[in-house]
């Protein structure tokens, strides 16, 4: 394992911006999706069978609160994991004198 890590701004920024716009676009691809299946299944959508569509919809609310919002809390997480570790390398580079 290196000694030393070298983190520099301009690598850092690139890479927290593609996390974030990945993140984002599997949240609202998901998000999307889970509305499309939603408005099929309701009773004007073509699709709407009684029982089949509630368990639909018990389905798409644990997509929605037990997929969507933690990788929403997720990409919070790392964003802040990487803010934090980007924080200590420049005070350590800082308190060496580098």
């Amino acid at each position: 394992m290196a000694d030393i890590v070298n983190l520099q701004q301009s690598e850092y920024d690139p890479a927290i911006e593609k996390l974030a716009a990945l993140h984002e676009t599997a949240i609202t691809k998901i998000s999307k999706i889970s509305e499309e299946i939603r408005e099929l299944s309701d009773l004007e959508g073509g699709f709407y069978i009684d029982k089949i569509s509630a368990k639909i919809a018990m389905l798409l609310n644990t997509l929605d609160s037990g997929i969507t919002a933690p990788m929403s809390m997720n990409m919070d997480s790392s964003k802040m994991s990487m803010d934090s570790f980007a924080d200590i390398i420049s005070n350590l580079d800082s308190d060496c004198g580098i």
